[in-house]
């Protein structure tokens, strides 16, 4: 019976290790940055950006485009969303309604502007499980840390074509 977990074609140890080390470092800064300057750089949904961007990213889905603007078109409209069902007093009665319109009026936007991304639906129900609505939510942790974990994949992704033949 053959493997069914067996690693992709054309596995090389040295890919594989540039791939693990890259992804660790790219959310451990983060996550250094997040507790050493008490400032919020890092959320869940960067982690499965993490595993796009590292080990797929010849993937569509992993496309610098889609990474950074599907993430901030998630948040944007999300945010706008908490802000809506709070400023109409409606948001702890109906938070149901609020998760389910963040998820989907981001997939919206996303499919629309062509930056489909997975992860950045985790970003939209993050918003609105967390009640976030404030603006700086964009750039600390997603600005900052989609520049950071993007910057790292393609030096990464630079390393790993040495070594995918």
């Amino acid at each position: 019976m053959m493997n069914p977990f067996r690693p992709a074609e054309g596995f090389r140890p040295a890919v594989l290790l540039i791939t693990v080390l890259s992804s660790f470092a790219g959310i451990a800064f983060l996550g250094l940055l997040d507790s050493s300057l008490h400032n919020q750089y890092i959320v869940a949904s960067l982690g499965s950006t993490a595993v796009l961007i590292y080990a797929v990213p010849a993937s569509p889905l992993s496309r610098p485009k889609n990474v950074f603007f599907g993430h901030i078109f998630s948040a944007a409209v999300s945010m706008a969303i908490v802000w809506l069902f709070d400023a109409a007093g409606l948001f702890g009665d109906l938070l149901w309604v609020v998760c389910g319109l963040c998820v989907s009026m981001s997939v919206l936007v996303m499919v629309c502007t062509g930056t489909v991304h997975p992860p950045a639906g985790a970003t939209a129900l993050t918003c609105a499980l967390s009640h976030i609505a404030d603006p700086l939510f964009l750039v600390f942790p997603l600005i900052i840390g989609l520049a950071v974990m993007t910057a790292l994949a393609r030096g990464a992704n630079l390393l790993k074509e040495r070594y995918a033949s």
